[in-house]
């Protein structure tokens, strides 16, 4: 078996990436994008706690807010079409 220990050049993943893994894997979410929208859905209190304690900067810088703004509004705008 491999071993994937970040002593193999492996970064370590960040635990958003575990818990969006691990709704892929245990068959919560059939995609990638579904399982990033069902861990920002859980999560939409983080981010509000984040625009309260966080400068702009910061706050775009967070790995949470980047995931969000990644999504944008882009299925909203599909479905206009």
């Amino acid at each position: 078996m491999m071993d994937l220990a970040p002593t193999h050049g492996l970064a370590p993943q960040s635990p958003m990436q575990s818990e969006i893994d691990d709704l892929l894997l245990s068959g919560r979410a059939a995609t990638m994008a579904e399982a990033e929208r069902l861990y920002l859905d859980a999560h939409l209190r983080d981010i509000v706690g984040l625009v309260e304690r966080l400068s702009d900067d910061e706050f775009r810088r967070h790995e949470l807010v980047r995931l969000l703004l990644a999504h944008g509004s882009r299925p909203l705008e599909d479905s206009l079409e």
